[in-house]
């Protein structure tokens, strides 16, 4: 946990980001996007959903994942840290094959988009401390503007590419179900070695593989198609928040 993310105001930022999803998502802004209002609403409910309760929960929801998502980031930040485990999963071995690593690597690059959120709201909160002092409400539309535009444009690309990454992952049902094998054969052979890993380890690869798992409903039932549009659509209306942003300030 950062020591940003300690601060007492922290919280209203992160109430804020979730009120700017819940806009950026409703039917009302993706009717100003023609291509995009074939995409029924119960899979754009799905989808700010998942925003919500995986990569911004509330505060309270947050905090109790803390420990999870320290782990975790140490194990995307540093995946050959997991990677020697490999040479004990034989089992995950024997399904995957030559799949192994790829598995491997689709699945800790999938889950680079909830490191990468914490940068973000850092930034954003280094911003928010002088519209706060000055009383501003973050949730007001136009004083978030400003906090979302002061995030530099490579960090805003590097964050919304991670997001359609674990969404394209989440869309692919093959390799997906690889990805799942193989994270469940780590915690497995994780937990057999007590005096090497920590719980907390394997709860941050419980944490990874509930990301992946909780968003696969996302694309139930949907042609490949249809998965597609709603990548496209993720991709266009994150670029276009960040640009809005920028053109207010």
């Amino acid at each position: 946990m950062s020591s940003i993310s300690r601060e007492p105001e922290f919280p209203k930022l992160i109430l804020a980001y979730r009120e700017a999803l819940k806009r950026r998502y409703s039917i009302e802004s993706i009717s100003k996007y023609p291509r995009f209002t074939s995409i029924p609403k119960e899979r754009v409910d799905l989808l700010v959903k998942y925003f919500l309760e995986l990569l911004y929960p509330e505060w309270q929801g947050r905090q109790k994942l803390n420990g999870a998502f320290e782990s975790l980031a140490g194990f995307v930040h540093s995946p050959s840290k997991v990677f020697g485990l490999l040479g004990s999963l034989s089992s995950a071995l024997f399904k995957l094959g030559r799949h192994l690593r790829s598995a491997f690597q689709a699945g800790f690059a999938a889950l680079h988009s909830y490191v990468t959120a914490q940068r973000f709201e850092e930034i954003m909160f280094i911003a928010s401390r002088s519209l706060l002092s000055e009383g501003k409400d973050l949730q007001d539309p136009n004083v978030f503007s400003k906090v979302l535009a002061s995030v530099p444009k490579k960090d805003a690309d590097q964050f919304r590419d991670d997001i359609v990454r674990l969404f394209r992952t989440l869309s692919d049902r093959e390799l997906l179900n690889k990805i799942k094998q193989l994270m469940e054969s780590v915690v497995q052979t994780m937990r057999s070695k007590p005096k090497t890993y920590t719980e907390q380890e394997v709860e941050g690869i419980l944490l990874g593989v509930g990301i992946l798992t909780k968003g696969e409903e996302l694309f139930q039932g949907m042609s490949r198609e249809e998965m597609d549009l709603v990548l496209e659509a993720i991709d266009k209306i994150e670029k276009d928040a960040f640009e809005e942003a920028l053109k207010s300030v």
